[in-house]
């Protein structure tokens, strides 16, 4: 599309209301504003029909911030679209097909073409993070988790930030090319050092007190059945054989098995982000690659890009092992997690072995293999 056709009906439509008055005291009691709009507008078709888009997008800016004319948006969205701004172009021929009125079926046709060629150009980065996540792209905050849509940005590199709940934070590098969608997930442990409260270490157990030693007995007094009976500590902690909650559990295999689970999840998370990043980091090159040469990915026809399909399926493999490396390292993580809590849980709630009393204290069974000789050779008998 070129403004040339567009140029003189907005041309008339700057002009003044038409009246009986001469042509020059017309022109004398125009309003200054439309004047200089007009001269803007003039400006920027000059500089369209010279291929200076970038020079002609900044006239016709001016020319729509001094008089909101909708036909200007139409003028105003090609040369974004040709300077390469394609996400402005897309917003602005949007809003000329929705405030412009008494539009031709050409200009509706050129608006259209327009807005799909953009959409083509434009990329996409889905975001995912959990609910309340605040997220930043390029400095400017597009919202909170969850996103109703993939966020439009315009093809290149762009840095994201996101901010958890517990105010945990990460920066992510993520380059997308046109008409690409890119994945940029939020990989933090929600609920981490930074948000969780610290409770404040208990208080060491204090030595049990001794009591202080009775004055011994006299001879008379002191009668051998009463020797015989008197408690002393060693025997009083047997015969209550209670173990703390933070001494070792009876049985130490499952306690072995979660910290080596726990310990193989988490370094296979960390394994699998610093694999994501390289994944990430060669995506953003590839997609230099294409970006240093004006191209999107597929490769479209006639593209005179040496390798372009080749270098589109190395991107795409790229992106790959970007989703595949963090959704592998997310369920690591989450393993290990799960592991390191069911260890605790069962050092605590554990069988901790406690010491029984003699059976004939308590009535226990107690067997007692004989190993004997009988008629028909070997015999074990018990008493219980």
């Amino acid at each position: 599309m070129r403004p040339r056709p567009l140029a003189v009906a907005l041309l008339l439509a700057f002009a003044p209301a038409a009246s009986a008055m001469p042509a020059w005291a017309q022109s004398n009691a125009e309003d200054p504003t439309t004047s200089m709009a007009r001269a803007r507008f003039k400006e920027g078709v000059e500089f369209y029909d010279k291929f200076q888009y970038e020079q002609a997008r900044a006239a016709f800016l001016q020319a729509y911030a001094l008089k909101k004319h909708p036909a200007l948006l139409l003028n105003l969205a090609w040369s974004c679209l040709k300077s390469g701004h394609s996400l402005e172009a897309e917003r602005y021929f949007k809003q000329f097909l929705a405030e412009g009125k008494d539009i031709s079926d050409k200009q509706r046709a050129d608006a259209n073409d327009g807005m799909n060629q953009a959409h083509g150009k434009i990329g996409r980065i889905e975001v995912s993070a959990p609910a309340g996540t605040e997220i930043t792209i390029d400095g400017d905050r597009v919202g909170s988790a969850p996103l109703a849509e993939s966020v439009a940005v315009e093809p290149g590199a762009h840095t994201l930030t996101f901010k958890g709940p517990d105010s945990a934070t990460e920066t992510q590098s993520v380059t997308v090319l046109g008409g690409e969608k890119a994945v940029a997930r939020f990989t933090k442990n929600g609920g981490g050092a930074a948000g969780a409260a610290t409770a404040p270490p208990a208080p060491a157990p204090s030595p049990p007190e001794t009591p202080a030693p009775p004055p011994p007995p006299s001879q008379a007094e002191e009668t051998p059945s009463e020797t015989e009976h008197r408690p002393t500590k060693e025997a009083s902690h047997h015969d209550t054989g209670k173990k703390g909650a933070f001494d070792p559990p009876a049985n130490i295999v499952p306690v072995i098995l979660g910290g080596i689970l726990t310990a193989a999840g988490i370094g296979v998370a960390i394994g699998m982000n610093g694999s994501k990043q390289s994944a990430q980091n060669n995506a953003n090159a590839t997609a230099q690659k294409v970006l240093s040469h004006n191209d999107t990915c597929p490769a479209p026809q006639g593209s005179n890009v040496q390798g372009l399909a080749s270098i589109c399926g190395q991107y795409q493999s790229d992106i790959n092992d970007v989703n595949s490396d963090a959704t592998i390292g997310n369920v690591a993580l989450a393993i290990g997690v799960a592991a390191l809590a069911g260890t605790v849980i069962y050092w605590f709630a554990a069988d901790k072995g406690d010491d029984k009393p003699a059976s004939s204290a308590t009535g226990e069974p107690a067997i007692v293999p004989i190993v004997g000789r009988s008629a028909g050779g070997l015999s074990i008998s018990g008493s219980f």
